[in-house]
């Protein structure tokens, strides 16, 4: 009986720790989970691993913007480092549009992917998966029309500006107004 008694206390002290470590692990994998949707930015970048590359897409679609994809324009979230930084593309983006840049009540860069096929409509070439820096100028306002000449007033107030930047040489290559 005494064996039967410390093989019992033995699993039972088996299945505590067991419990324990499990328990440990689980909360660590919750917290690292937590983590990562707070740091986006931070994530790691699965894509550069040879074998993990070649399964996974290099670009995994971003959210899109209704007005943009409107145009034919969609996003896609760039996984490599971009040649510029955020505060060289939004200094190259207010040289570019500097009314937009002191007008608008709200500025925002991201680095994206811009994919802009060829359509019916557009003459230009092809953008596909090309890394770029899309500065954001949001409500900006727009000047009233002179009455006398055309009395009707603008249906919106204000209008947003998308300017696209190539990532690497900061050259514009694309400019919606909303």
């Amino acid at each position: 009986m005494a064996k039967r008694r410390g093989r019992r206390e033995t699993l039972v002290q088996g299945r505590l720790i067991t419990g324990l470590v499990g328990g440990i692990l689980l909360a660590g994998g919750l917290l690292w989970a937590v983590w990562l949707v707070l740091h986006p930015a931070l994530r790691p970048n699965l894509s550069s691993l040879p074998i993990v590359g070649k399964v996974l897409p290099t670009s995994v679609p971003q959210m899109q913007i209704p007005p943009l994809t409107a145009e034919g324009i969609t996003l896609g979230h760039a996984s490599q480092t971009a040649g510029l930084s955020q505060q060289q593309a939004l200094l190259i983006a207010a040289t570019l549009e500097p009314d937009a840049a002191k007008k608008a009540q709200k500025t925002s860069a991201s680095y994206v992917l811009l994919n802009y096929p060829t359509g019916k409509y557009n003459n230009h070439a092809s953008l596909t998966d090309m890394p770029v820096w899309m500065i954001v100028y949001q409500k900006i306002p727009l000047q009233a029309a002179d009455a006398s000449v055309d009395p009707t007033p603008f249906p919106q107030s204000t209008q947003d500006l998308y300017l696209f930047l190539d990532a690497n040489s900061g050259k514009e290559v694309l400019a919606i107004w909303v």
